[in-house]
């Protein structure tokens, strides 16, 4: 069996299928089922062999005919002013530059006098200002030289001072290197007086101690003969011992007298020292702040003659800048004297005049200019099918004045962002998508490729975007391709003996009826088995709706 005439029979049957529900839902009275005849009899399956063939996906939308070159004049001006003469009206034919109104500018003429006189009054003030400032930079100069030059003097007499201090200072740290080495040396005879007053001592008491022993031994001895003599010379040793004790005393007293004297003197020359050690620090001191006094009075004069540079400069720069403000201002009031008059910004027809003479308008359009030979039609996209839609995609366009001719377009611009109030109803339908008012939309803009004298301004356009397409590919009809349950998806063929095997392929686009075989091992040439939707499946169908087959209205 052909290929057509399956397809014809499958939508045949489809269109039953779905009057048949239309029908029971609708509760329609008089409809009655009648079992068609002659189905009893088993049928050969029906096989459609695999060919090569072009493959478009698309996607459909009803959009608006518009101009390619539209465009709105109106006057750029920074205020709105009556429009003192309009020059054209809807219909007329304008080349670009041609004037198409003007605007009652006068009130801008007199600010723009005002201007003028407001600069030549504010160019005397400067000049005034900016001598004012001059002599005050003068002044900080003078008086900041006058200034340092004090403070010079008073760093050069600390100076001097600081120099004797420190010369007092070196004599102090003499004298007390002198008084301490003399205290010294009376300290090492002080100690050597007092070793040899320890030793006198020490003699005497050993003395002492012997002449008790002796004469504890001479009070129990039978024969006490030699330790009398021995008892007389040490009472003779003792007395010399003693003599040597007192000048030992005696000499110790001296060196100790010695000794004092020498420390006080060494402290005496302490004191000296930290006398001229304070005094070298207040000279210091006194260098100090002299010099702190004319690093003070050097930066307080510079900043003050800084200041005023500065306020010299800032003087004649916020002149400068009045000055500019003000030219500034008269500039743009002798740019906004020259938008007084409104041209043509295109060649083209004057398709609308929203302005009168003696009117105060401020909107954008108040003239409006289209080429009336340059077309593109648009149409707002739902938010689901935009992403299909890219600059550059073939269209094709139809419309009611057109008839069935097909004009070719191109898609030159997708919105990035949702079209904004939109009131168009949008009608975008495609074979995996519907589309809802309530949803966002996006402007698509399709040029026009081919020309037809019938297009107007206006019109309606049912466009149908090419979104994909695959050429010479192999293709099966959609409702052939069936599911297995791990997911993968396979066609029936007939073998050559008749009989039939699955082969498992993989898909690509789909158009309305057919489906883009891209891998898996059908060939071009073989047969595959059809489904089970044939001339019987509306019997089928009525069957598992508890009829018998076939149907006829009353």
């Amino acid at each position: 069996m052909k290929l057509k005439e399956i397809l014809n029979k499958k939508v045949v049957t489809c269109m039953i299928i779905a009057a048949l529900v239309i029908s029971s839902v609708a509760g329609v009275a008089g409809f009655k089922y009648v079992k068609a005849k002659g189905n009893e009899a088993d049928s050969e399956p029906i096989t459609i062999e695999v060919t090569k063939q072009n493959i478009e996906k698309t996607l459909s939308a009803t959009g608006t005919i518009i101009s390619a070159e539209e465009s709105g004049q109106f006057a750029t001006t920074t205020s709105s002013y009556p429009v003192e003469e309009v020059y054209v009206k809807v219909g007329d034919v304008v080349k670009k530059g041609d004037p198409l109104y003007k605007l009652d500018m006068t009130t801008m003429e007199q600010t723009l006098s005002y201007q003028q006189q407001a600069l030549n009054i504010q160019n005397q003030q400067n000049e005034i200002a900016q001598q004012n400032a001059n002599q005050a930079l003068t002044d900080a100069q003078r008086n900041g030289a006058t200034q340092i030059n004090d403070s010079n003097r008073n760093l050069e007499s600390a100076q001097q001072d600081q120099n004797t201090a420190n010369r007092n200072k070196k004599n102090a740290d003499n004298n007390l290197t002198t008084a301490s080495n003399s205290e010294n040396e009376a300290e090492r005879a002080k100690d050597s007086a007092s070793a040899t007053l320890a030793a006198a001592q020490k003699k005497v008491d050993d003395l002492n101690a012997k002449i008790t022993d002796l004469e504890t031994q001479i009070a129990s001895a039978e024969d006490p003969t030699e330790l009398n003599n021995q008892l007389t010379q040490a009472k003779t040793d003792l007395e010399t011992a003693k003599t040597e004790l007192a000048t030992a005393q005696s000499d110790y007293d001296s060196k100790k007298s010695a000794y004092d004297s020498a420390v006080s003197a060494t402290e005496s020359a302490r004191q000296s020292v930290q006398s001229a050690s304070d005094s070298v620090n207040s000279a210091n001191r006194s260098v100090e702040s002299a010099q702190s006094s004319l690093n003070n009075t050097t930066e307080s004069a510079n900043s003050n003659v800084y200041t005023q540079a500065q306020a010299a400069k800032s003087n004649e720069l916020s002149a400068q800048s009045n000055t500019l403000s003000a030219k500034q201002e008269i500039e743009k009031s002798q740019e906004e004297l020259s938008k007084a008059t409104v041209y043509a910004s295109q060649d083209g027809t004057v398709t609308n005049v929203n302005i009168v003479k003696g009117q105060t308008y401020s909107g954008t359009d108040a003239v409006v200019i289209d080429n009336v030979t340059s077309l593109k039609a648009t149409a707002d996209i739902d938010e689901a099918q935009i992403p299909s839609i890219q600059a550059g995609q073939k269209v094709q366009i139809k419309t009611d004045a057109t008839g069935d001719e097909v004009l070719n377009g191109t898609v030159v611009f997708v919105s990035p962002t949702a079209t904004k109030n939109s009131t168009k109803t949008t009608d975008a339908t495609s074979t995996t998508a519907s589309v809802s008012k309530s949803r966002a939309t996006y402007r698509v803009d399709v040029q026009i490729d081919d020309s037809n004298e019938n297009l107007r301004l206006g019109m309606t356009a049912k466009m149908t975007f090419i979104t994909a397409s695959s050429e010479n590919a192999i293709a099966v009809p959609s409702s052939d391709i069936k599911t297995s349950d791990d997911g993968s998806k396979y066609v029936v063929i007939q073998t050559k003996d008749g009989s039939t095997k699955n082969v498992t392929v993989t898909t690509g686009i789909s158009d309305d009826f057919y489906t883009e075989i891209t891998g898996g091992d059908l060939k071009e040439g073989e047969m595959i088995v059809e489904s089970d939707m044939d001339e019987n499946s509306a019997d089928a169908t009525l069957e598992s709706m508890g009829t018998d087959g076939g149907i006829y209205f009353e």
